[in-house]
């Protein structure tokens, strides 16, 4: 192998391992952005959770709370006694 030769593979084995570098770095902080994402949903999923706790909230928030507790009647002669 001759000199020129030897200095392509070394070029190339640097560009080797700087793109392996970069891409390191760019997986690391894809995985921090997705543990974040997933915490973040976790804390919203929770949070709103609990306000559903609040009968008030509640209430505002879910159209079928209003229409618990409403007894459906059946009219007709097959209602029953």
């Amino acid at each position: 192998m001759s000199g020129s030769e030897k200095r392509q593979d070394n070029n190339r084995l640097a560009g080797d391992e700087e793109y392996e570098e970069r891409f390191v770095q760019l997986s690391d902080r894809m995985e921090r952005l997705l543990r974040g994402a997933i915490c973040a949903g976790i804390a919203l999923l929770v949070a709103a959770q609990l306000l559903l706790t609040i009968p008030a909230v509640r209430h505002l928030a879910v159209k079928v709370e209003r229409l618990e507790g409403i007894p459906f009647e059946r009219s007709g002669p097959d209602s029953g006694p």
